[in-house]
């Protein structure tokens, strides 16, 4: 929309006027009429335009002095100079002040819409350019903690104050909507970027500090897109520093992510108006780490699934910003991933990047948990499928092992890593299988080794037979087995050989 102002002491020229370029399409939007240059720079400060139109001779000052002027104070807006002189001198010093056409009363209509067209075709022109330019450093500044001086120097914005806007769940089209109508209907200025897939910023212009009247005047044109779908919008506060702009992006994402909480479909809140509980030091997870990590173990997917529900009810309790929510679940996967040797290769790679983008886009607490909980519990039934499977070969494979390497260390990890088990439900499902503990069972391998060498090493010292079935130490071994056997080695070996 193309921003015209016309400056002529003639009242019937300017209303006229006024009404012929009002008329002619909605591109154009007469925001001013004026007796002479005075009137107009004593309002200028408050107002918004792109286009002047004025007469040459006028009191106070005329059109040539206020072309001047405009252009030492704000050289973006551009001039149309009428006046019912044709002397060559006065349209050259038109020319040589920067209007930008000489236009001879009666005005010719065509002639005055087409360079109006012109000029507003360049305004958009110049506009994208300069959007494109400011996006690109605005985009920075918002995700920077501490901006260098080259960003803040290297950015011009539009008005002095600005006040950002957080929208969540609808479309860029949807939001590229609201933008434009509130440009046409409020005349405001606004730059549209996109910080995450379904998550739009909204930098507004302004004079001055917008009211909280100004603030909610967005609500007028903006609404869930459709049945079964919310829409979440978020404000700050009003700033002029460009260094406050990662504040007010955070103030707003704050206001905007309160809306997990609230059932109506539009969620507006402001950061002046959002109840801000005081942010506890106790980590939500904590008090639910030991028992999933036991419910982890054995597989219990019902088990793990109820810590999780208990989990975001204290997360809800404490209205938990969605990044505490997330590092609770981080949490979550964490244990997961150092409990269950499969979890990163059943779940992490490809399951957990997409998971952090998915949980940021949801519109409730309620769809975080669903979510979590649906793709967690996937993830466990396939290990414990997996588990169930192996359960059948699994202590043959163990049994054989310790059958080739009994003199070896066996730790119990190490033979658990062997057959995807956990060490757990390894020593339950091989005592289930063999009546024994597995360290039972080594033991009675080792001494039904050790009773064979006995029997048939004749030149192998007692010692030495125990350090060849894992056992060192010769007061153990000597203990080990007469406890299994009934005698000492020394004796089993002398009744052998009788």
């Amino acid at each position: 929309m193309l921003r015209i102002v016309i400056v002529d002491d003639e009242v019937l020229i300017r209303e006229g006027l006024a009404r012929m370029i009002s008329k002619e399409s909605s591109t154009f939007c007469v925001v001013g009429t004026y007796p002479d240059g005075k009137h107009l720079l004593d309002e200028l400060p408050s107002l918004q335009l792109d286009v002047v139109i004025t007469d040459i001779r006028m009191p106070q000052i005329d059109g040539l002095e206020l072309i001047k002027r405009l252009k030492a104070s704000h050289p973006q807006i551009r001039t149309l100079l009428m006046s019912g002189f044709v002397e060559f001198n006065y349209a050259r010093e038109a020319i040589r002040s920067s209007a930008v056409d000489y236009l001879l009363k009666p005005i010719n209509k065509e002639q005055l819409f087409e360079v109006l067209y012109a000029l507003d075709q360049a305004r958009k022109q110049q506009q994208d350019k300069e959007e494109r330019q400011r996006s690109g450093l605005l985009l920075s500044l918002l995700q920077i903690e501490e901006p260098s001086s080259v960003l803040l120097n290297g950015l011009g914005l539009p008005q002095p104050y600005f006040t950002i806007y957080v929208l969540k769940g609808g479309s860029r089209e949807t939001a590229l909507t609201y933008a434009e109508r509130l440009r046409q209907e409020k005349g405001a200025l606004f730059d549209l970027l996109e910080m995450h897939k379904g998550i739009q910023v909204w930098v507004r212009y302004s004079p001055q500090p917008l009211s909280p009247e100004e603030q909610r005047d967005i609500m007028e044109y903006v609404s869930p897109a459709g049945r079964n779908q919310r829409l979440h919008i978020g404000g700050s506060r009003s700033y002029s520093d460009p260094a406050r702009l990662r504040t007010a992006y955070l103030e707003a994402k704050q206001a905007c992510d309160a809306g997990i909480y609230n059932p109506q479909p539009l969620h507006y809140a402001t950061i002046e108006e959002l109840n801000v509980a005081e942010k506890s030091a106790v980590d939500p997870f904590a008090p639910f780490r030991e028992p999933l990590i036991h419910d982890l173990q054995i597989l219990s997917t019902a088990g793990v699934q109820e810590w999780i529900r208990k989990m975001f009810r204290v997360l809800e309790a404490g209205q938990a910003t969605p990044d505490l929510i997330l590092r609770s679940l981080h949490h979550v996967e964490e244990t997961a991933r150092k409990e269950l040797q499969e979890f990163e290769a059943v779940y992490w790679k490809e399951t957990r990047p997409r998971l952090e983008e998915q949980i940021k886009t949801c519109m409730s607490l309620g769809e975080m948990e669903e979510l979590f909980t649906t793709l967690f519990s996937a993830a466990l039934n396939e290990i414990r499928t997996h588990r169930l499977e192996m359960s059948g070969t699994a202590v043959e494979t163990v049994k054989r092992w310790v059958s080739a390497n009994y003199n070896q260390h066996a730790d119990l990890n190490t033979l658990a890593g062997m057959v995807f088990l956990t060490p757990s439900y390894l020593s339950k499902l091989f005592k289930q299988e063999t009546g024994l503990t597995l360290t039972d069972y080594i033991i009675e391998i080792r001494i039904r080794k050790a009773k064979q060498l006995l029997k048939s090493a004749h030149d192998l010292k007692v010692h030495e037979i125990g350090t060849e079935v894992g056992y060192p130490d010769p007061a153990y071994f000597n203990k080990l087995f007469k406890k299994v056997v009934g005698v000492t080695p020394n004796e089993y070996k002398r009744i052998s050989h009788v």
